[in-house]
């Protein structure tokens, strides 16, 4: 089944690591989904009030747009391996 660039886009926006599940990547994306709350939950309990806002946006916020990146590079992999003509060999 086809799967669509935009609802992944959707998806990993909405939450970190959805979008890699939805493209089959079950374990990375539920990885990805553990990682992301980690960092927001030790940002929030363990640095200090002023200093966790701007923390929390570089960490959190590096961190998503990598898996952003990440899961459009593998849904463009997933195509190119798609779209690929199956070598036969007579």
């Amino acid at each position: 089944m086809a799967k669509s660039l935009a609802v992944t886009i959707l998806l990993a926006v909405v939450i970190a690591g959805l979008g890699h599940i939805y493209l089959g990547y079950k374990k990375r994306g539920i990885v990805i989904l553990i990682a992301r709350i980690a960092i927001w939950l030790s940002v929030a309990w363990l640095v200090p009030f002023p200093l966790s806002l701007v923390l929390g946006l570089v960490l959190g916020g590096g961190f998503w747009l990598w898996q952003l990146i990440d899961v459009v590079r593998l849904f463009n992999k997933r195509k190119s391996n798609l779209d690929e003509p199956i070598n036969q060999k007579a």
